[in-house]
């Protein structure tokens, strides 16, 4: 039986080969639920996936998924499920996630790939919980998505900015991607200002607009950051060799080499800010 892939050995992206790798080797399973209200008894006959869904909106999601997998991914559940915490006995994790974004996480863990429709407010709330739970691949196959500008508006309202914004550090890939946007993409006729952004923002945007060096406009204006579209900009890559190996390296690349000054700006975004 081939061995599964070490944890550190490709966790930074997703690559077909390690996880056939660990599909063929591990049964163990753990069931990822939307909520507490979607407990489901030892009894119950369950689906890989199962939604009650009414029109158009899913109320709850359960889905059984290979316990390696998830953890190969996350750190934070590698922890969890294999350490010495309470947690590594359950048979259950409860993902605190809207249905929806529950069905596009376990589908990107078993394809790789993101819905090629997807709203604002889904895509952030999920980037928030693959910075919550450490998962670095799904991280960067989210903001490959939103540096090229193929998530809904070229920018998101402030209701919904303020899902990541109120939940990420400065360093964060996506709190710099939505800074750079807003400063050199935002018309005043859009929406009027409130309360809703939060003022560690509000005033990083406000020195962004002091130094920016082109018009604001609606369109690509090809010399601000986020309209070079270099997603590996946004990556977190740790320095040239850790890019080589991960985004370079994937099948059919089209990766630009990272800035220098991003394999610095982008570290982990781990912990919020202390502000």
């Amino acid at each position: 039986m081939a061995s599964s892939p070490s944890v550190n050995e490709s966790a930074g992206m997703w690559n077909l080969d390690n996880v056939t790798a660990i599909l063929g080797c591990t049964t163990d399973t753990i069931q990822l639920r939307s909520g507490d209200e979607d407990h489901t008894s030892e009894d119950t006959d369950e689906d890989d996936f199962q939604t009650e869904k009414s029109e158009t909106t899913y109320k709850t999601f359960r889905a059984s998924v290979q316990k390696e997998l998830l953890c190969y991914f996350s750190p934070y559940y590698r922890a969890a499920l294999k350490g010495g915490f309470s947690e590594a006995a359950s048979k259950s994790v409860v993902l605190e996630l809207d249905p929806m974004v529950c069905c596009m996480l376990v589908g990107w863990l078993y394809s790789g790939k993101l819905p090629k429709w997807i709203e604002w407010a889904q895509i952030l709330s999920l980037y928030v919980f693959a910075d919550r739970t450490d998962m670095l691949a799904l991280r960067r196959a989210i903001m490959t998505r939103i540096v090229h500008f193929e998530v809904g508006d070229r920018i998101p309202r402030f209701e919904v900015a303020a899902i990541a914004l109120n939940s990420l550090p400065s360093t964060s890939p996506l709190y710099r991607w939505l800074l750079d946007a807003y400063i050199h993409h935002w018309m005043a006729d859009y929406e009027t200002l409130d309360d809703t952004l939060p003022n560690w923002f509000l005033v990083d945007w406000v020195r962004g607009a002091a130094a920016r060096k082109c018009e604001v406009t609606e369109d690509d204006c090809g010399r601000c950051p986020c309209c070079e579209y270099n997603a590996c900009n946004y990556h977190e890559h740790e320095n040239m060799e850790e890019w080589k190996s991960t985004c370079f390296a994937a099948k059919g690349c089209k990766a630009k080499r990272p800035d220098n000054a991003c394999l610095v700006v982008n570290s982990s975004s781990k912990s919020m800010d202390q502000r």
